[in-house]
Formats: C-alpha cells, structure tokens, sequence
C-alpha cells in the first residue's frame, strides 16, 4: 500500500514569500494524481516538498503511515523522471537504470533482471549499450523512465516529463505513461501546465492557483461542475465562454441591453455565464439566444472554431462546430445554448452558484 497523505502543507522562503498556502488531501494507493496550473502556482515546488528537495515549512507529509517531513529523499522510497531527463552522458542505456541500484548494493545478478525487465516494458532492450547522444527525445524519456521504473519505489513524481517532445511524441508518450502506471499499479504524482495532459491522464485532478488548491477532483467533475471562473477557464480546450448579464428577476441581459433568449437565476443584479463553445449550435434567428459577427474562423480539421463579436461583450465569443461552410467571415450568425450546460458565477467572488 502507498498512499501520500499532505496535511495543511505550506511552503514560506527565506524572503517571506509563502509559496504554498496550505493543501489537505490524501493520495489514494495506485492513484495517478496531476498538478495543474499556470507558471508560478506552485505546482512544482509541490511536487518538490513531497520529493524532499524542498523543505516543509508547515504541515506533514506522510507517505503510508510514515512522517517524512526530515527524511532524505534517497530514503523517502520514491522515483523522479524530470524535465530534462537528468540523464549521465558518459553511461550507456543499461548503466544509466543501473547505477542506482548499484549505489544500494544489489547484486550484479538482480540489477541485469531488474534492467532486463524494465526494459522490455519500456520496449527499448535493443538501446541498452548505447550512450544518451545517440537517442531520440522520446527515447531518453524512456530511459529515465526506466531508471525509475527499477528502483519499484512506492511513489512515482513526474515533473514535467513531456514538456521537450514535439507534439505527437507528447502524446505517444503520454499515452504510454498511462499504460505503465495502470500496469504497475504504483501511486504517480504529475506535474504539467498542460491541461489536455491533465485531463487524459488523472485519476483525480489538482487545480492550482496562487499557491493554493483552487479545486480537486476527477478531471469531468472539473470539467462539469468547475467550482470557480479560473477552473472553468483553464480546464478545457478552447476555454469556457463568460458572458456578463444583468439580471431583472430572473430576465437576463447583456450590458448592451440584448436580452437573453432564457432566464437566469434571481438574488444577483449581476452574474457571469459560463457556457463552453461545444454546447453552443448555430441556428435561426427565430430560436437564437445570441447574435454574433464572425471575427475569425480557425479550421481545425474535424471541428473549426467561430470567433464571433457581440456588442457590449469585450471577448469574442468562441463556437465549436463540425462545418465551417455554416458561416463566413464577417457575416451575421444565430447561436443557440445548450440550456443543460450552463454554468453561472458571482462576479464578484468568480466562485460558481448553486
């Protein structure tokens, strides 16, 4: 069993800036956990306490029923893979997953099983005498991979790993870290800004935002119930649409005094509606809840997405659609919401209503 247990966790440097606000959470046995967030959230340094390269200011961490605030990281029983692969260039394949078995003193036999083995996992057997010049990006994350991989730690930390690969070897390799994780039932806690990684890798989500976490949960609970503006706007690819209303009872408005072709919830004058461009249709002027121009049109193959501009919005309006042959740019077009798939938020706290 290895579950990783983070009780009101915080993190303040030197300088008194409080990197880490407090995190409660408990890391289920076998679970794949992603950090999500922008650039400075906090994710990494995160991801760094639960390594052992950052100190705990406040708080505990336990892994199982271990405290290991103070423990050295070697001693922690968990496996890095890194951004940059970390990688020794004077050793081949094999020495490089090797070494560190051979620093704890396992037999010559058992380390040649051990490496055997994660190599034919990782399907990189036939690399295993050359140097890391002589791979691909793709096969160095492999590597150090299969550096992790044994050393069969209790927790596995990934920070990053993707981010140097070009588009389609990320999501080859993505797809592939799933798989391994799944296969060696071990606990992984990883780290990206990439929400599309994020959702099609987690078992549950971390959503963080300025040092704390903005919400956690399953990545279609994120998706579907985003607690706050930020979670709507960052998980999801395009970003929810927020339209500002008015509200007269339960009529809505636009600032521009176009009314909504629905009601909304009453006890706000002001709200923000949230609504993704997938649950928006293009339809007729009799059924429309919105009348747009079209800014810009991006074909993305299967789907497109119409920009359109409304007058008192200041955000083009984003729509996903399958024929982009509906619209031409700068024409009139009708849009219609989903009325299932509207999400409203307070203005003034961007937290979501009931």
């Amino acid at each position: 069993m290895s579950t990783v247990t983070l009780k009101d966790l915080k993190k303040t440097y030197a300088n008194g800036f409080q990197a880490i606000h407090g995190i409660d959470m408990e890391i289920r046995d076998g679970e794949f956990i992603v950090i999500v967030g922008p650039s400075g959230c906090g994710k990494s340094t995160l991801l760094r306490m639960i390594a052992g390269l950052e100190t705990i200011t406040d708080g505990e961490l336990m892994i199982d029923d271990r405290r290991v605030n103070q423990v050295e990281p070697g001693k922690r029983d968990i496996a890095m893979v890194f951004q940059n692969y970390a990688l020794y260039p004077h050793m081949s394949v094999y020495d490089n997953m090797a070494y560190g078995l051979k620093i704890r003193k396992k037999s010559k036999e058992e380390i040649e099983q051990l490496v055997n083995k994660a190599a034919d996992i990782l399907e990189i057997g036939a690399l295993l005498d050359r140097k890391p010049s002589q791979l691909s990006g793709g096969q160095r994350q492999r590597v150090a991979m299969g550096r992790a991989i044994v050393r069969d730690p209790k927790v596995f930390l990934f920070d990053e790993p993707l981010s140097n690969l070009d588009a389609k070897l990320r999501v080859q390799m993505r797809i592939e870290i799933r798989k391994l994780q799944r296969a060696l039932k071990t606990t992984a806690i990883y780290v990206t800004h990439d929400q599309v990684e994020a959702m099609t890798l987690a078992d549950r989500l971390i959503v963080m935002n300025g040092g704390l976490p903005e919400q956690i949960g399953s990545p279609m609970e994120l998706y579907d119930r985003p607690s706050t503006t930020f979670v709507a706007g960052f998980i999801g690819s395009p970003a929810m649409n927020f339209i500002p209303i008015q509200v007269d009872k339960k009529d809505a408005t636009l600032p521009s005094g176009q009314k909504l072709n629905f009601s909304a919830p009453s006890g706000h004058a002001q709200l923000l509606l949230g609504i993704r461009p997938e649950d928006i249709e293009i339809t007729t002027p009799e059924l429309a809840d919105l009348t747009l121009k079209v800014s810009v049109i991006e074909p993305l193959g299967a789907d497109s997405l119409i920009y359109g501009s409304c007058e008192g919005m200041k955000e083009d309006l984003v729509v996903r659609v399958r024929d982009k042959a509906l619209v031409q740019e700068e024409e009139i077009f009708s849009v219609r919401f989903n009325q299932q798939k509207l999400h409203y938020f307070d203005p003034k706290t961007n937290s979501r209503l009931p």
